[in-house]
């Protein structure tokens, strides 16, 4: 995955779901039949108010592990702040990490009916453009599994676009992934600008030690920062 061309103005190293790509629905439908071993494939079948509750609380969730908890937190009736999101973390990571396994069979599961499971993605439009009118270098940093970007990457036509990625088979933690990103890719280090562009707040603290310019995504799934006071942007435009 080379790029015929590139302008050595500035590398961009992209999240995946809730930058490029809005996967609210597979994420929120997989999750429900992971938690309650059951097969739905429509998304009307799953229940109305654990949708509701999906919707609202999804940008608590960084690793896949974590939709456990917004499960767990449905289950008990409880309003999910980061503080008490964050204590369920220390408290279920057993259950979590049981959780993940199931997951991602469940998406395999899915996956069987690539059609239909394409259509519960949809890419953000002005990230497509962006992307698609770039001549310097893309990356993707994701916590998503490998194959599912891949195949969405191909499916909305940029994947010739991105030069790598580095996923949850590496590691569900981004400064990890930075620094396999580093270690494999060493001229980057010699770049005059490096900008990461995420929709999670933490995530973006948790690299502040790269030299790399950190953005927040407002159109992701957590809308606005909490703890932190990053550069926030609309639009890939307003990096430019």
């Amino acid at each position: 995955m080379i790029m015929n061309k590139f302008s050595n103005n500035i590398i961009y190293v992209l999240d995946f779901d809730g930058v490029i790509c809005d996967s609210i629905d597979e994420c929120m439908l997989t999750t429900y039949n992971s938690f309650k071993d059951t097969n739905i494939i429509n998304i009307s079948d799953v229940p109305s108010h654990f949708r509701k509750y999906f919707y609202e609380y999804r940008y608590h969730v960084r690793p896949a592990k974590e939709y456990f908890l917004l499960c767990k937190a449905f289950t008990d009736n409880i309003d999910l702040s980061t503080s008490n999101f964050e204590e369920f973390r220390k408290l279920y990571e057993y259950e979590m990490n049981n959780f993940e396994s199931i997951f991602f069979q469940k998406r395999l599961e899915l996956k069987k009916n690539i059609k239909l499971w394409l259509s519960y993605h949809k890419i953000y439009e002005h990230a497509n453009k962006f992307i698609s009118s770039m001549t310097d270098r893309i990356f993707i940093l994701t916590t998503k599994d490998y194959d599912s970007v891949n195949i969405l990457a191909s499916h909305f036509g940029f994947i010739k676009k991105v030069e790598d990625i580095f996923s949850r088979e590496i590691s569900s933690e981004k400064a990890i992934l930075f620094e396999y990103l580093f270690n494999k890719h060493k001229s980057l280090l010699n770049s005059k600008r490096i900008v990461f562009v995420d929709d999670n707040e933490f995530h973006l603290a948790s690299v502040r030690q790269f030299p790399i310019q950190l953005y927040f995504a407002s159109w992701g799934y957590a809308k606005t920062q909490k703890f932190n006071k990053f550069k926030e942007i609309n639009s890939f435009m307003e990096i430019v």
